[in-house]
């Protein structure tokens, strides 16, 4: 543990890897070689920023396919987010960016021409508040899975007869649908698989405010690499020899050595280490941190992007959807007309829009799907079927939304937007309901609200955010497949408008797939099942030497997201698990000892 790491190492030099060149990686190198230690960062890439990753596609358009928004820390705060503070120091940033507010999102339902009436938005906003008050409510001690605690807030919902009987259909999608989004948020295959202590220890950094960066998140990381004397591109390391009379030796794929090193700092992903620790280290690592990677997750959630061609804005293109017949659209207790469509709109939004900071000069527009699969935890029956819902492949009932414009989109001349995501920095933050929401007796908790507003978008770029199981199988699947899959959107869901000229026909497809890249296997971590912040902290504690002159001492020490019980699955949290472990050795460096 890091107490017993406390006697100096013994050497007139220090030679320290440091294995991963994301954000722990880089703080830790930084934080060494501002201590004027000798450091070399072996990266298996070719860019640094790890899951931070923005895909340029021409000098005009860029992508945002992993982390995409500071959470909190920003402005005149006690704590920053360090990140955050790099990006105002290179001028990418001002320094008090304003919070996000929030657009409504579409709620559409399968084989549906029709927007939700008055009555399914009141029940659908009734069963995200419901969720939203679960999730709020979990104590620190809590016992059990999120989806325990979420069953019985669904059985307290239906017994408080705000979701009525014919609605009960209706409500049970919408659960559904908030499933889909928490796993987006916390990186978690299933709640059935998460730890809910795991998810109520979790905070956002002070502040509140959910800031995109205009360069993207990769541009902080070049920056802090730039900055370092040896960062080494393409090294995947395949084995560290540790424990030795001779020092550490780094063993790389394609042959390359290091020799004699003092000690080494891993920040490879937590998919990485699960999958690969049996060989990567030689000896291998103590059982406890075997067991604590066993009981720690890490999930995938990914991002489906869709550039659509201008085109012709004639006629022929200013409708993308088709209309299909009421009898497609039938719920098992309800369904929706066309004469429904004229409801008025539940109250203001929820889907994100960012400030003077991250502006979009196209408004987004955001479509939530109410698939009709049930709520996996629940293992309970499908909500009403439609016919068009059986057609398709099983990972697109997974795309939980579809928006146009955002910050995951960067064009030329934008500061980003937003759209609405995690707090893994791979997916959306929990947004907050204005105060005029409706109903007016919810908690100012619920997340989302619908609204029966059909509007056109503007912006060219949409992406769709797929999480799980789908988004393993939709990784493994073609450019092809995925296209013809989510081609079929507009037949399953035809109110899902089209910017002017815009076709389905003519699309580019960019996806990300962290959970089948062999350099991170997965987008973010989480406590499973059984999982307590004791797993946590044997993850993160150092590995000392037990033998020779530097006995005691740190050798083999670990950062990352996965290493911060409270900032898990964050840029800031990787990058103060780096800054603390590099401390910690150079406690051990130091000619007191620390």
């Amino acid at each position: 543990m890091v107490a017993a790491c406390t006697p100096p190492l013994r050497s007139a030099a220090h030679r320290i890897a440091v294995v991963g060149a994301g954000y722990a990686g880089l703080a830790a190198a930084g934080t060494l070689e501002h201590a004027r230690q000798c450091v070399t960062v072996l990266e298996a890439g070719h860019r640094p920023g790890g899951r931070a990753c923005t895909q340029q596609l021409s000098a005009e358009l860029a992508l945002e396919l992993g982390a995409t928004w500071f959470h909190g820390g920003v402005g005149d705060v006690a704590e920053k987010n360090p990140i955050f503070q790099h990006a105002v120091g290179a001028g990418l940033i001002g320094s008090r960016p304003a919070g996000e507010t929030w657009w409504s999102s579409q709620f559409l339902l399968p084989g549906c021409s029709g927007t939700l009436d008055t009555a399914q938005q009141a029940a659908v906003t009734h069963t995200l508040a419901a969720w939203a008050a679960a999730v709020e409510a979990l104590p620190q001690d809590a016992g059990g899975t999120t989806a325990d605690h979420l069953r019985v807030a669904w059985q307290r919902l239906l017994a408080s007869g705000k979701v009525p009987v014919e609605q009960e259909a209706l409500a049970r999608r919408a659960w559904r649908w908030r499933e889909h989004l928490q796993r987006a948020m916390d990186g978690c295959h299933s709640t059935a698989d998460q730890s809910a202590q795991g998810l109520a220890l979790y905070d956002e950094m002070p502040g509140g405010v959910h800031a995109a960066l205009p360069a993207g998140m990769q541009a902080v990381a070049e920056l802090l690499a730039g900055q370092l004397s040896d960062v080494r591109y393409g090294w995947e390391v395949r084995r560290i020899t540790w424990g030795g009379p001779g020092g550490i030796s780094i063993e790389c794929k394609d042959g390359s050595r290091l020799e004699g090193l003092d000690a080494v700092i891993v920040t490879v992903s937590l998919g990485v280490l699960k999958a690969q620790h049996g060989t990567l280290f030689d000896p291998p690592l103590p059982a406890d941190k075997v067991a604590a990677l066993s009981s720690l997750r890490i999930g995938t959630v990914d991002k489906v992007f869709l550039e659509f061609e201008k085109g012709s804005t004639d006629a022929s293109n200013e409708t993308a959807t088709a209309t299909v017949p009421p009898s497609e659209a039938a719920l098992s207790s309800t369904a929706v007309s066309a004469a429904e469509a004229a409801a008025e709109p539940a109250g203001p939004a929820a889907a994100p829009a960012s400030g003077s900071e991250a502006t979009t000069a196209d408004a987004v527009v955001s479509y939530a799907f109410l698939w009709s699969e049930p709520w996996e935890a629940d293992g309970g029956v499908a909500a009403g079927q439609a016919a068009c819902e059986s057609q398709v492949p099983d990972w697109i009932k997974g795309v939980f939304s579809l928006r146009f414009g955002g910050p995951e989109v960067k064009l030329t001349g934008q500061a980003g937007g937003t759209a609405g995501g995690a707090r893994g920095g791979i997916a959306p933050p929990a947004p907050r309901r204005p105060a005029a929401a409706e109903p007016q007796d919810e908690s100012t908790d619920e997340e989302f609200v619908p609204c029966a507003a059909v509007v056109r978008p503007t912006s060219y770029q949409a992406v769709a955010w797929v999480t799980g199981e789908a988004a393993l199988a939709m990784e493994v699947a073609s450019d092809e497949e995925v296209l013809s899959a989510l081609r079929q959107l507009p037949t399953l869901f035809p109110q899902v408008q089209l910017p002017p000229g815009a076709s389905w026909d003519s699309i580019k497809l960019h996806r990300s797939k962290w959970g089948t890249d062999p350099h991170f296997l997965g987008s973010y971590s989480y406590l499973g099942p059984g999982s307590t912040p004791a797993d946590v902290a044997a993850l993160a504690a150092p590995v000392c030497a037990t033998a020779g002159q530097n006995e005691g001492a740190p050798v083999l020490l670990f950062a990352g997201e996965a290493c911060h019980v409270k900032y898990i699955g964050t840029m800031h949290g990787a990058y103060m698990t780096g800054r603390q472990q590099a401390e910690v050795l150079l406690s051990a460096l130091s000619p007191a000892g620390g």
